[in-house]
């Protein structure tokens, strides 16, 4: 017989996700991040008897309008390797959150899965004599495209595989004296060239302490790094790094446009790779692509070679029918007005 049960145990947490691919956004430390923003998280593990079948962490978000919430599930959850009861595991998730719904005034449940759920798990849902319809989203919080690079060759075939031209700024970044540092501690200067970028590409930026908390969450098995580019002491373009289950993503970056000419980014980002086969590391992740949304920043990322991975489209199982359509409303509401 399947149980859930909530765990405060960090070591087994973890190891369990080591064990199984899991996500850094399934981490323990990721989840404590998420805490020390204000927000509510739950842990829980799906259990046979002594055996772990599943764990999936969940955290609650606030809408800015409507007083309400949702509960959102990022890259979870995350099962053991060998054949489980998927479908079982998913229906006591969401009995579980259907238990905190309107204490927590949640609207739907979202699951952003890493790979492809069954069909059967793509039903709408009954736990007693209650239906929980389920919605398949093509909108993802997280992206639903991502460059991955293949890390397990040597570091003149990963060189030799970038586009001709990447090869050049490479060379030509280190001859005009632009200087790569990494380091695992915050820089104010980072900041700086965020808002500066999102003023100049046209995107939102997190308040300074969203990434300042960020570095603080750092373990054994998480780790954060800053890598920045300086020329002449000045930094010009910076991205965050993460570690995690032999995985370095470039999660958030940032430059300043003044400097174009020197091509920092194309050396920041062949110092990030090769840190990331410092950290033992098989794979290097660019964080997201979209041909439309973001053409130059794709094009950018496409030179260093890698393989394009698609994630699976978002599942939202509505908790609460009447505040979900006018959720739907608001947002219909927010697009027109843009």
């Amino acid at each position: 017989m399947l149980e859930i049960n909530e765990t405060k145990d960090l070591k087994q947490w973890n190891d369990f996700l080591l064990k199984n691919q899991g996500s850094f956004l399934q981490s323990f430390e990721w989840g404590e991040f998420q805490k020390s923003l204000g927000k509510k998280i739950w842990r829980w593990q799906i259990r046979e008897g002594d055996k772990v079948l599943a764990a999936v962490g969940v955290i609650k978000e606030t809408f800015p309008v409507m007083g309400r919430s949702l509960f959102y599930i990022p890259f979870g959850p995350v099962f053991k390797k060998e054949a489980t009861p998927r479908e079982e595991i998913i229906s006591l998730i969401v009995k579980a959150i259907a238990r905190l719904a309107e204490e927590e005034k949640a609207i739907l449940l979202k699951i952003e899965p890493l790979d492809n759920l069954s069909d059967n798990l793509l039903a709408d849902i009954t736990i007693g004599d209650h239906a929980y319809p389920l919605i398949k989203n093509p909108q993802r919080l997280q992206p639903q495209k991502t460059l991955i690079l293949d890390l397990r060759r040597k570091e003149n075939e990963i060189f030799e595989n970038f586009k001709y031209r990447v090869r050049y700024n490479i060379r030509l970044s280190r001859k005009k004296g632009v200087v790569v540092k990494t380091g695992n501690h915050y820089s104010d200067e980072f900041y700086r060239l965020m808002v500066q970028t999102a003023e100049r590409d046209g995107f939102r930026c997190f308040p300074e302490e969203y990434y300042r908390k960020l570095f603080q969450i750092q373990s054994d098995v998480f780790k954060v790094d800053l890598a920045a580019a300086y020329y002449q002491g000045t930094m010009i373009a910076a991205n965050i790094l993460v570690f995690f289950n032999e995985q370095a993503l470039c999660l958030h970056g940032a430059s300043d446009s003044r400097y174009r000419a020197l091509k920092a980014p194309n050396l920041l980002q062949w110092e990030e790779i090769k840190l990331a086969q410092r950290h033992n590391c098989q794979y290097y992740d660019f964080w997201g692509i979209d041909e439309e949304k973001w053409p130059g920043l794709t094009y950018f990322k496409k030179t260093f070679g890698g393989q394009v991975l698609t994630y699976p489209s978002s599942v939202d199982i509505v908790l609460n029918p009447f505040w979900h359509r006018c959720y739907q409303i608001v947002k219909k509401l927010k697009a027109h007005l843009k």
